[in-house]
Parts: structure tokens; C-alpha cells; sequence
């Protein structure tokens, strides 16, 4: 069996883009103007998506983060995204994932998803109109990681996505979930293992 090419699709993490996602690509809060946790974009499940999350940001940094009026040092992970510049250039910038808050024990995020050029809330298509959008974490084989944004519409156009992409996405779309929870999983080509949060 042939060793997979390096700009084959290793891996994709994904998730539902909502209003309150929204409103962070312009640095405002979800519900308030207050809070270090505006600015950043969520991943509930952590538990279940937590092996993909090391596979796209695999070091580690030390930082210090204010939590609950105190400064506390936390252990972050630590990645980069790539994207296409309009000349074709690949341009690449340091991404982090953070671990939970006492909070929201549950849910780890990418910190200040606002300051990245290729998550511009001006790519993002509208949300909140009976249009879904997701972003995709798509990691290829050399570990590169590549954010895009895709409304569902796109992915039942034949030919427009890989079949079995189209078909895990669709399927975690059309899943049963509680009302007010985004649609989240991912799907790993090198081990076949998948995960939806829905029913």
C-alpha cells in the first residue's frame, strides 16, 4: 500500500459556527463586553475531541492567564494555521488551544480567533438564517493545519467535496441534539476513527 501523499487530508475537526461565533471574529462577547473568554472560540466534548486537539496543536507553552480576578499559569497547546495569501504565498501564524475553565469544565477553545486573517469575519458566509456553516480543521499528512469555512449547501453539491467528507458532515448536521448545542465531531483517515455530538 502506497505511504500517503504529505498534502493528503490526514484529519478534520469541525464545528458549527452560530451567531455568538459571529460576534467574536469582531472581538465582541457572546453575551457581554467583559471577560477574557469573548474573543475565543469554544470546543465542547473536550474529552472526545482532546486526541485530535494534540494531533493539530502538539506543543506545549506555559502562560499566565487571569481566571476569576486571579492570575494562574496554565499549560496551553500550542499549533500554528496555515492559509493561501492572494498571491498564492502560504502564510502561517502561531494558533493555541486552552484547557478549560472552572466554569465551563467541559469546553477547551482556540484563543483570540478575531486575530487570525483566514478566519476574517468578512469570509465568514451568514450565519443565523437557516444557513449552517461550519469551520474545518483540516490537517494534512506533513501536520499542517488549514482553517476553512463551508455552509452546508456547498457540501451537497456533487463533486464539490470528497464523498466521505461530505457524507460525516451531513450525516452530524442532520443528528439530534439538544436545542442551542452546535454541531461538533471530527474524522480521523489514518485510524478511520470519527465523532459526532449529536444522536
Amino acid at each position: 500500500m502506497a505511504s500517503p501523499s504529505a498534502t493528503q487530508v490526514a484529519r478534520i475537526l469541525y464545528k458549527e459556527m452560530v451567531e455568538g461565533d459571529a460576534r467574536k471574529l469582531v472581538a465582541e462577547s457572546n453575551d457581554a463586553a467583559t471577560g477574557g473568554g469573548a474573543r475565543d472560540l469554544r470546543f465542547g466534548s473536550l474529552k472526545r475531541v482532546w486526541p485530535i486537539v494534540l494531533l493539530m496543536f502538539p506543543q506545549t507553552e506555559q502562560v499566565t492567564r487571569k481566571r476569576g480576578g486571579k492570575s494562574v499559569q496554565l499549560t496551553v497547546q500550542k499549533g500554528e494555521f496555515c492559509w493561501r495569501e492572494s498571491d498564492g504565498s502560504v502564510a502561517r501564524m502561531d494558533s493555541y488551544f486552552e484547557p478549560p475553565t472552572d466554569a465551563r469544565p467541559s469546553e477547551g477553545r482556540i484563543r483570540q480567533i478575531h486575530s487570525f486573517p483566514c478566519l476574517d469575519i468578512s469570509l465568514l458566509p451568514m450565519v443565523g438564517v437557516g444557513n449552517r456553516v461550519l469551520l474545518l480543521l483540516v490537517q494534512l499528512h506533513d501536520g499542517s493545519v488549514w482553517p476553512y469555512y463551508v455552509e452546508e449547501t456547498t457540501l451537497r453539491i456533487p463533486g464539490k467535496w470528497d464523498p466521505r467528507v461530505a457524507k460525516d458532515l451531513l450525516a452530524c448536521l442532520a443528528a439530534e441534539r439538544p436545542k442551542g448545542r452546535a454541531m461538533l465531531g471530527f474524522r480521523d483517515f489514518t485510524t478511520q476513527l470519527s465523532y459526532c455530538n449529536g444522536k
